[in-house]
């Protein structure tokens, strides 16, 4: 590939695990990232504000007590300063480099048991770049399995996202304006979402007429509760999808209750039973603003169990 290559850095605040935080849920296997368990690479297509596409390679040094996050920038164009400061501001928001979780240790120190590894730099868990594409991929979560989220977005990106010059199989995701610039008719006949398709297309119109404003949504002297209501005001945004962009907005206060939720609840707390949303929710309600995390990492941690039979059965 012809280009330029530029290599940055950024210092973690302790504690910090990179792996963990790369691949904390779903979104590491969604496009435009791209994930290598092996090498533990997070790659990405990124349209810059200037244009520019680059391909972004996320690594970490595999040190606790030091840790660096190592950004590998290709692009075909030099880079300005500001360009190169954008991309650490991006890579430090998808990390949550700016969130304190101090509290949120404490109480898993204080819990002690399986609780206690969390206090290692577990917690943050991967969000987007911008907003748009974090609310773009909580509806296209929303009553579907995961094969289809996958394909909803991979189609997405490869109808709407700019290619990267280096690599033009490589696509950034698409911007609001891209999705915007065409007619619902024609977005609908390029990307097959179903019920969605009206939502997706109505977000980004909303977004490029400021109609939403993407900034608004990361003020944290809103409360919670209003936060959740503003967040409900987009269509296609109920209950589940509320929390889940909460939880990437850095509010961990709410719970998904979805089906998902409710089964692991029951299964792990209440031996199976069917129990009511009240009830399942009162098995973290201890955790106070912190609830959405405990969950999230009892149900990962059942998933990466899952995992490792599967691992060995088929060894």
């Amino acid at each position: 590939m012809n280009g330029k290559t530029t290599y940055l850095i950024l210092y973690p605040v302790l504690p910090f695990h990179f792996e963990y935080t790369a691949y904390s849920h779903g979104w590491v296997l969604l496009l435009p990232n791209q994930w290598d368990r092996e090498s533990q690479k997070l790659c990405r297509a990124e349209r810059l504000s200037s244009g520019e596409v680059v391909l972004i390679c996320i690594t970490g040094n595999n040190s606790f007590k030091k840790p660096k996050i190592i950004i590998e920038v290709s692009h075909p164009k030099s880079l300005s300063k500001t360009e190169l400061k954008e991309i650490t501001t991006l890579v430090s928001h998808m990390f949550r480099l700016d969130e304190n979780f101090q509290e949120f240790y404490r109480l898993c120190d204080q819990r002690g048991d399986q609780w206690k590894k969390l206090t290692q730099g577990l917690g943050r868990l991967l969000r987007s770049p911008s907003l748009f594409e974090d609310i773009v991929k909580t509806i296209c979560t929303t009553n579907i399995q995961w094969g289809g989220t996958k394909r909803m977005i991979e189609e997405l990106v490869n109808a709407f996202g700019e290619k990267f010059q280096g690599n033009p199989t490589l696509r950034a995701f698409p911007t609001p304006e891209a999705v915007a610039g065409v007619s619902l008719s024609s977005f609908s006949k390029r990307v097959r979402m179903g019920y969605r398709t009206e939502y997706v297309h109505l977000l980004a119109r909303q977004m490029v007429s400021r109609k939403l404003d993407p900034a608004s949504f990361f003020n944290t002297d809103i409360p919670t509760p209003d936060l959740k209501k503003k967040l409900l005001g987009i269509k296609g945004i109920g209950n589940y999808a509320a929390a889940t962009l909460l939880m990437l907005l850095g509010r961990y206060d709410e719970l998904p209750t979805d089906t998902v939720f409710r089964d692991f609840v029951g299964k792990k707390y209440f031996k199976g039973k069917k129990i009511s949303d009240k009830k399942a929710q009162s098995v973290y309600q201890s955790w106070g603003k912190w609830k959405y995390l405990a969950y999230w990492f009892e149900l990962w941690e059942m998933y990466n169990e899952e995992e490792k039979k599967k691992a060995a059965a088929n060894a």
